[in-house]
């Protein structure tokens, strides 16, 4: 096999890898890298040879794996695209969505060459899409050679998939974005134990520890108590929330929550394309044995659309739960909004439910003290913090014990780590070092023989 991290910045970004195997070229995912714009987003396509690969697969619909697939089938017009009957379902609209963003980036930070592509690079994407039903093998042949590939449901998102690669001479296993606990609307990943020769393994909580104390079900009993406790002191209660995956979880969880009478009934406001989405996982659920949810849950709650001219710093027109984009926060967004008009009220509370990168607004927040101004500079607004300030360890990702234990079963002779910041991978490299395995943290654009 051979394996090349086609991310020009490492880490956790433009995720694309290029394999070859048993004769066979194919690429895993294409993403976008979210802190950059432009072409500066994009893996290096141009270490692919033009129309060279047998086919891609997609492990799911976020858009760090998802947001230049367009791109990358445009130049291999005679690749199928495997993935998921979810993940056929939602990139529609998760890439819809990406060239609006697009658009606007190119009046907001004046980058001619976006949107990257059209709504007719989305069409021909769309006809090249082959989904697959999980745990069921598919077998491709090419001149006298096989090979056998199986998308194994990865828990993580709607449509999620790990994969597993079987040829004559060798069997890799690819993680995907991986999470083992159950959720409320999706089951968690069950991945095959057989051994293999190739573990190409996620790593991005690999410098965080949980603690003992936080585990995923203690996080949302802690949620609730909280929200519960901002509400009946006459405050409102903000959950910036990412569209894909967390905002249906968390709908699931107030429903619960409102049935349980664990949280007083109050407003439930909702925005953006989280709840474009909702239509999309109903669909989905109903062909689905993995994933449980139901539109009903938007009736259930009394799910509101956000009050209208919002205005930043001004008291909001009503006390309720803003359940809103973007999870980090991000400037011009309707969580970022709502929290220049929320943080200065010690009654109000602002609750984080996903990772936040330190550069974002959310992840500054997450750092500043009580008391202290924090600066809202896209809209030239300051405020103190008043309001309680906390963040809930529900990551859609397996914590990094339980992916040790994974490469413990699989006895792999060869383990890369992926999909990790550095502190991360360094911390596998050093955990996995008594292992007999070779240990691969693939440099960009540097290909690997194994």
């Amino acid at each position: 096999m051979r394996f090349t991290d086609l991310n020009p910045h490492g880490g956790i970004g433009a995720n694309c890898c290029l394999c070859e195997s048993n004769g066979f070229r194919f690429a895993i995912d294409s993403g976008l890298h979210p802190k950059f714009a432009g072409s500066e987003s994009l893996p290096k396509h141009g270490e692919i040879e033009r129309n060279s690969l047998d086919f891609i697969v997609l492990t799911h619909c976020h858009l760090d794996h998802l947001g230049s697939l367009p791109l990358l089938s445009r130049q291999n017009p005679d690749a199928p695209v495997f993935l998921t009957y979810g993940s056929s379902v939602l990139s529609r609209r998760m890439l819809s969505n990406s060239i609006s963003v697009m658009k606007r980036q190119r009046r907001e930070l004046n980058i001619p060459e976006l949107p990257l592509y059209g709504r007719g690079d989305l069409s021909s994407l769309y006809s090249r899409m082959k989904p697959l039903s999980s745990e069921s093998p598919l077998t491709i042949e090419k001149e006298g050679r096989s090979l056998e590939l199986t998308l194994n449901h990865a828990g993580h998102v709607a449509g999620a998939a790990s994969l597993t690669i079987k040829s004559k001479e060798e069997r890799s296993f690819f993680t995907g974005d991986l999470l083992f606990n159950d959720q409320r609307t999706l089951a968690g990943a069950k991945p095959p134990l057989e051994p293999v020769d190739v573990l190409v393994t996620e790593t991005t909580r690999g410098a965080t520890a949980r603690d003992p104390s936080r585990q995923r079900e203690n996080e949302v009993v802690d949620l609730i108590a909280t929200i519960g406790k901002t509400i009946r002191k006459g405050g409102s209660a903000l959950i910036p929330v990412f569209a894909l995956g967390r905002m249906q979880e968390m709908l699931v969880t107030l429903e619960e929550a409102f049935r349980r009478k664990a949280i007083p009934k109050v407003p439930v406001f909702c925005s953006g394309l989280g709840m474009d989405l909702v239509n999309h996982f109903h669909e989905i659920s109903k062909n689905s044995k993995t994933l449980r949810f139901s539109r009903k849950v938007l009736k259930l709650i009394g799910a509101r659309p956000l009050p209208r001219k919002l205005q930043p710093g001004r008291e909001l027109p009503m006390q309720g739960i803003y359940l809103v984009s973007s999870g980090m926060m991000v400037e011009h967004t309707p969580s970022y909004i709502l929290a220049s008009s929320m943080l200065g009220n010690d009654r109000n509370s602002i609750l984080f439910v996903g990772y936040c990168d330190p550069s974002t607004p959310g992840g500054a927040l997450l750092t500043t003290q009580p008391g202290q101004d924090f600066e809202f500079e896209a809209i030239q607004w300051r405020e103190k913090v008043r309001a309680r300030i906390r963040q809930f360890d529900l990551s859609g990702h397996a914590d990094r014990e339980e992916l040790l234990r994974l490469a413990e079963k699989l006895c792999p002779k060869t383990i890369i780590l992926h999909h990790g910041d550095p502190a991360a991978r360094s911390w596998f490299e050093e955990s996995l070092q008594d292992s007999e395995a070779r240990i691969i943290d693939p440099e960009p654009l540097k290909t690997y023989e194994i």
